[in-house]
């Protein structure tokens, strides 16, 4: 054990000593080199830095200090001089050479720089004692290590040393040189006032410019002008513009001297510099500054590459992107993922552990730009830049960097307050809280403009802000804005005065205190003010919001006729929208286009209220398309359902009925159809089968991950209550395996399919369905029912296939014609008592379900009435015998087929080719697409065995039944134990060859996340837990059912849809939906929990009469389904007992059940059936869940 420790000690000491000699031969090689090679000639040195960057470390820095004092006890003073003089050379060179660790090459200078300080004394060797002070100063001036702020006083400390020796008399040139240098250190100094630090800057340079003349020093001349220029670019006493503009002659003065062909780094470096102050630029043009300072940047970039100058790569990379951010010209979203590419590159070079204040600098522009994006989901952009913002607060603490810590604590502040997830009231706080925090830096005294660019801020936070008193928020917002108006005068910063003056009119439109006429008109002057800065051609994006904002004083004003207010606000939303088209700006030209609608509405201009609502359903489609999950696009679309209501209405008052129910449909089931319209796409030419299939799973794995993605979305958080911390948290969706399985269908498509197929694309747009193409959808004898729930009234489309339906009798609320369709429209107060039956329903379903079964029939019968079913059908011509339903909202949840009639029926009844559902009119053309034919192969789940459930009593029954209408050798029964996801797995191929699939299991809507609802497979042992359950989302994802004609469910809750208040898009989340996109072209659902005998009787006598008819026929599902309604519902109490009793069925139950102790629970079941005369099953709670979807 002794010798094993010896041993690697040992090794270590040998290993170490190699280690050191390995040093030692490099600081001797350098050395050498520096013997040989000229002042400022570093084509010696450089390579075998480049070639050895690894060494540049710690022990370096060691080894140098040691041997230097080594070399310096043993020499002569002459010799000690020599050497002092190649170390002082050497530790220049690594301070500037350009790539390995800066902060390790800067620390290598510092130790170097101190050990010759032993050496030159300022008694012995003044003059050197200055040089090396002088160049300490500029090596902590740029140190990485340590405390910004120590550092940099470190930097002027040792440069005043400097300046001690280096007078103007005795060395006037190293006098300019160190006057310079202090100039930079107090550029950048933290301590001490900002404007004070700018100033002495400024002081320095103009005084080393008193020996660095043109004539005698060129070089070092442009150089102080340079940084001159810099001085004056971050200048805050004197007016901003004046100071840019001198910033720009001593950046263009420079340039003179240091051209591209003489000095190219140092030409790079102005060119950066001057693309600066042109960026920030007040005088000319704003879009042709930004120009100017892209050109510049790009220019520098042809010398600073990443591979020659990676630091400064980097840093004029974070610049262009600032640029870009800002850039007027071109298309904004093109700009802003420019700007984030040119961020993102900047943090490649960037890090954290080697430039971190450069790399908080990147991660805060990075924040903005997400904050700004247009592409992508709008929510992830503003998570990504509070993830971005606060990563950048982790080196921008208040101690260390109080300026850029407040900057970006008011940056922060913008992304909180229009930030979509989290609670709206709890983010405008965070906003209020962090831009405060900022206040508390940024001073008027030492920062009046970024003091009243967070003024400004404040005062938006103030004016949306949720809790507290409105009227006094308006107020501390005018109040917050008038400040800033202060500082941001028309004539020192006309921009930011206009963008004061844009927010002070719109808080005036709002506010609550004062004169409502008054605050108006105030408002209107404030918004006109701010359009005398903000024209269209310099600023084309703030001229369109302040236009839009226009609009909204004089929609809203008081004095003046309000005819000519509202042709005003008409005049100004057209006006920005000129320039916030749905492509370049889609969040505001959905909100101005619907204002644009919303106005002209309230002087019956229909067609340019048809003009605004369209523009903002364009744009609103647009955003819904960057989002990356279904349920954010259905929130999207939920939000905006107001203008699809608009447009619908506008289009009826037109009397153009057939232009309303395309928007009708335009506004349902957007996803699914997008689904199915993508599923079917396939590539043209000779591609193998194996590619196919290989497309086919990554596709259906794509929409798998989306379906994650939308319940990760839906059930975050909810009902949790944050704590003020979590809040401010970014809250952000992993998108790591979706973007993964996207990249890897790319490479499959680029690799396999381009080749033969160039043409080939994953989507098309799906087109708006017209009215010709719906009634080519049905014949003469069917009749399609659409319900619409519109703001304000209930809508009923009735569409035939006949030319003229005949004129309405008199209704409610109006009616349209034009060939082939009918409207239906409902009193505002029928909508309300629609709203309130369904709240009362669902309660009496969740809370008292005894009670809602009791009153069911009375339910249906109120619902029939404020639908106006009777009238309704004497729209609908006789001749029609089939009838197609197509419900909104909650609606969904209603067996509408089952409404009563005055005359005693049901509705179903007045069709004899029967009463089905589709979920719009573009899901039934799809369908149709897909109809199968076939009908011999089963595939039946069977009353999967559950720890936490009942066995379904009548379920082996069901199936015994069900399989005798199919041939042996074609039916898989699945059953028990067996009846497991694992087995569904198994067996896919099987499952996919299937005509019809059959579960009979219980199931489980979820109303919180209905993208898990499910299909409640086997767990025995009850150690998956929710992981036995076939989701919705699972569906999506794992099932490819293109050869099935029906699916059916025998189970509770299987057909209900997501129909909450808040879920208004209509987008039909539910398993029926699932089974569409894999294929089936019809499912037979429930729309609660069922009788457990009432779905066995009513299964075993559905699929009796299925095998009786023509499953090919259009309807023939529905109409199965409705006789068998109509057979439970009149089955009476005798020819149940007789079916009870007779010896076939005894022998049926003898067979099929194993168990005497479930026998005896189904026995009894069918007594106490049997007892309720004289029809067991007559209550609608039995027959009338039931519904058939599809074709």
């Amino acid at each position: 054990m002794i010798m094993r420790v010896w041993l690697r000690n040992m090794a270590q000491w040998l290993a170490q000593g190699v280690n050191r000699l390995e040093y030692k031969l490099f600081l001797l090689e350098l050395l050498q080199a520096e013997r040989i090679q000229s002042n400022s000639d570093t084509t010696v040195v450089y390579p075998i830095l480049q070639r050895r960057q690894h060494l540049l470390d710690d022990t370096f820095a060691q080894q140098l200090q040691q041997w230097s004092r080594n070399k310096f006890s043993q020499g002569k003073t002459e010799e000690v001089a020599d050497l002092a003089e190649v170390i002082q050379n050497l530790c220049i060179d690594i301070q500037q050479f350009p790539l390995g660790s800066r902060a390790n090459n800067l620390e290598i200078a510092i130790t170097g720089y101190h050990t010759l300080l032993e050496v030159y004394t300022r008694e012995a060797f003044p003059k050197d004692w200055a040089r090396s002070q002088n160049n300490l100063g500029n090596a902590y001036r740029d140190r990485i290590r340590g405390e910004r702020a120590d550092n940099l006083e470190l930097a002027i400390t040792a440069l005043n040393l400097s300046l001690e020796v280096y007078t103007r008399e005795g060395f006037p040139y190293e006098w300019a040189g160190s006057q310079n240098n202090l100039g930079n250190a107090c550029l950048y100094r933290i301590r001490g006032g900002r404007a004070d630090n700018l100033d002495s800057a400024i002081t320095a340079y103009n005084l080393s410019l008193e020996v660095y003349t043109r004539e005698d020093f060129p070089y070092e001349w442009a150089r102080t002008q340079n940084n001159l220029g810099n001085a004056y670019r971050d200048r805050i006493r004197g007016e901003r513009a004046d100071n840019l503009e001198l910033a720009i002659a001593a950046y263009n003065l420079s340039l003179e001297v240091l051209t591209r062909k003489a000095f190219p780094y140092e030409w790079a470096r102005s060119q950066n510099n001057l693309g600066n102050a042109c960026l920030y630029r007040i005088r000319g043009g704003r879009a042709d500054n930004l120009e100017l300072a892209i050109a510049a940047y790009n220019q520098s970039l042809e010398v600073l590459t990443r591979k020659a100058f990676p630091e400064q790569w980097a840093t004029t990379q974070n610049n262009l992107g600032t640029a870009y951010s800002d850039r007027i010209r071109g298309e904004r979203a093109d700009n802003l993922e420019l700007a984030i590419a040119a961020y993102n590159q900047s943090l490649e070079v960037l890090t954290r552990k080697a430039f971190p204040e450069d790399w908080a600098r990147s991660q805060t522009n990075l924040g903005n730009a997400y904050s700004d994006r247009i592409r992508g989901e709008r929510a992830d952009n503003l998570e990504l830049a509070i993830a971005a913002l606060n990563l950048s607060l982790e080196v921008y603490t208040r101690d260390a960097f109080p300026e850029d810590w407040a900057r970006s604590q008011n940056n922060l502040g913008g992304a909180y307050q229009t930030r979509i997830r989290g609670e709206r009231a709890d983010n405008l706080e965070l906003a209020i809280a962090a831009l405060n925090q900022s206040l508390e830096v940024l001073t008027r005294k030492a920062f009046p403009e970024q003091w009243a660019t967070t003024q400004n801020n404040l005062g938006n936070a103030y004016r949306d802000r949720i809790r507290g008193q409105r009227a006094e928020n308006l107020e501390l917002a005018i109040s917050a804005f008038n400040q800033s108006l202060e500082v941001y005068t028309r004539d020192a910063f006309s921009e930011q005065w206009a963008r004061s003056q844009n927010n002070l009119g719109t808080a005036y439109g709002n506010r609550i205190l004062g004169e409502r006429a008054e605050n108006l008109e105030l408002a209107i002057t404030a918004l006109n003010l701010s359009l005398e800065v903000y024209t269209r051609e310099a600023f084309p994006k703030d001229w369109a919001r302040s236009q839009n904002n226009l609009g909204n004083a004089y929609r809203n004003r008081i004095l003046g006729e309000r005819a000519d207010n509202l042709k005003l606000a008409i005049a100004a939303y057209n006006l920005s929208l000129e320039v916030y088209t749905q492509t370049a700006f889609p969040i505001e030209c959905f909100l101005t286009g619907r204002n644009l609608g919303n106005t002209a509405n309230l002087i019956e201009d229909w067609e340019t209220a048809i003009k605004g609502y369209n523009l903002a359903i364009e744009a609103v489609e647009n955003i819904r398309l960057e989002a990356l999950n279904p349920q954010r696009q259905q929130e999207i679309l939920s939000d905006a359902m107001d203008v699809y209501h608009g447009i619908v209405q506008s289009y009826l008052n037109l009397n153009q009925p057939d232009r309303a129910l395309e928007y009708v449909e335009r506004s349902k089931t957007r996803y699914l159809v997008q689904l199915l319209t993508d599923r079917d796409i396939y590539p043209k030419g000779n591609i193998p089968q194996t590619i196919i299939n290989e497309l086919d799973r990554l596709r259906r794995a794509i929409i798998g991950e989306e379906q994650k993605l939308a319940i990760q979305e839906q059930t975050r958080n909810r009902g949790i209550i944050l704590t003020p911390d979590q809040q401010k948290q970014p809250i952000l969706n992993d998108y790591t395996r979706l973007n993964h399985l996207k990249q890897e269908l790319n490479q499959l498509i680029d690799r396999e399919i381009t080749t033969i197929d160039p043409t080939f694309s994953l989507t098309q747009k799906v087109q708006t369905i017209p009215l010709s193409e719906i009634q080519s959808l049905i014949d003469q004898q069917t009749v399609i029912l659409e319900w619409y729930i519109a703001g304000d009234s209930i809508m009923a489309f009735i569409v035939t296939n006949e030319g003229l339906i005949p004129p309405n009798p008199p209704s409610k609320g109006g009616n349209s014609e034009v060939k082939g369709v009918k409207v239906w429209q409902s009193s505002a107060e029928d909508r309300e008592k629609l709203i309130n039956f369904i709240k009362n329903y669902r309660d009496a379903y969740e809370n008292n379900k005894t009670e809602w079964i009791k009153n069911l029939n009375s339910c249906l019968n109120q619902l029939s009435e404020i639908l106006h079913i009777d009238e309704l059908l004497e729209l609908i011509p006789k001749s029609c015998s089939r009838l197609i339903l197509i419900p909104h909202w909650f609606l969904h949840i209603i067996p509408l087929h089952c409404l009563p009639l005055n005359n005693g029926q049901f509705l179903y009844q007045r069709f004899t080719k029967g009463v089905g559902y589709v979920p719009s009119c573009q899901l039934l053309k799809l369908v149709k697409l897909s109809q199968r034919e076939n009908f011999t192969r089963l595939f039946a789940i069977k009353n999967p065995t559950r720890k936490d459930l009942k066995t379904l009593l009548g379920a082996n029954l069901e199936i015994e039944r069900i399989s005798q209408g199919f041939a042996t050798e074609k039916t898989i029964i699945i059953g028990e134990l067996e009846a497991s996801e694992q087995t569904l797995e198994n067996r896919r191929q099987e499952l996919q060859a299937s005509h019809c699939i059959h579960f009979s299991c219980h199931g489980k809507f979820n109303n919180e996340s209905p993208r898990d609802s499910a299909l409640m497979l086997a767990d025995p042992d009850g150690n998956l837990g929710e992981l036995a359950n076939l989701t919705l989302a699972e569906v999506f994802e794992k099932f490819d059912l293109r050869e099935c004609r029906l699916v059916t469910f025998s189970a509770c809750e299987s057909g209900i849809i997501e129909s909450k208040a808040d879920s208004i898009s209509d987008e039909y989340v539910g398993l029926p939906s699932g089974f569409l996109f894999a294929g089936s072209s019809s499912v037979v659902s429930t729309l609660w929990t069922v009788d457990p005998l009432a779905t066995t009787l009513f299964m075993t006598k559905f699929y009796h009469d299925l095998k009786r008819i023509s499953i090919r026929d259009e309807g023939s599902i529905a109409i199965v389904l409705n006789h068998t309604q109509t057979w439970l519902r009149t089955l009476n109490s005798k020819k149940l007992a007789r079916i009870k009793n007779s010896q076939k069925f005894q022998q049926l139950l003898d067979r099929v059940f194993e168990s005497k102790r479930d026998r005896r629970k189904f026995q009894d079941l069918l007594e106490a059936a049997v007892k309720r005369e004289p029809y067991p099953f007559a209550n609608p709670y039995y027959w009338t869940a039931f519904i058939a979807t599809g074709v």
